[in-house]
């Protein structure tokens, strides 16, 4: 598991809080670090069942999903998700640049699809957005 890294007395608010669940280490690392870099307090599982225990606790403003796990894949999280914190943003991400596998994530609830791999800007694009919900 990847550690958690939070805003520190020095630095400055976040912009709000991520959960990254994504079960390649270094993949999760990377994300957590850049998202630290841009200003959100990041906390990183390693799988659908601890992405889970973890909601209530760390209470975040959007989940990234990685699509494709082992032991829980990422559309059983976003249906536990769904019915649970039908609220919470849930973005998914895959290295699958299936359209259909896309769709499918949309209409089961996502908020939006990042396929692997992405930009960064993009990623910080599809974060802002859901963090602050347009009004």
């Amino acid at each position: 598991m990847v550690p958690a890294i939070r805003c520190g007395p020095s630095m400055p608010s976040s912009l709000g809080r991520v959960l990254v669940v994504e079960d390649e280490p270094r993949v999760a690392a990377m994300l957590r670090d850049v998202l630290v870099e841009l200003g959100y307090i990041v906390t990183v599982a390693g799988g659908g069942a601890e992405a889970l225990q973890l909601v209530p606790v760390f209470a975040p403003d959007v989940v990234l999903l990685d699509l494709l796990m082992p032991e829980m894949s990422g559309v059983e999280v976003l249906e536990h998700l769904r019915r649970d914190r039908p609220t919470l943003p849930v973005v998914i991400m895959s290295g699958n640049e299936d359209v259909d596998v896309a769709r499918a994530a949309l209409r089961d609830g996502a908020f939006d699809y990042l396929g692997k791999p992405f930009k960064i800007d993009a990623l910080a694009r599809v974060v802002a957005a859901a963090v602050v919900p347009p009004s």
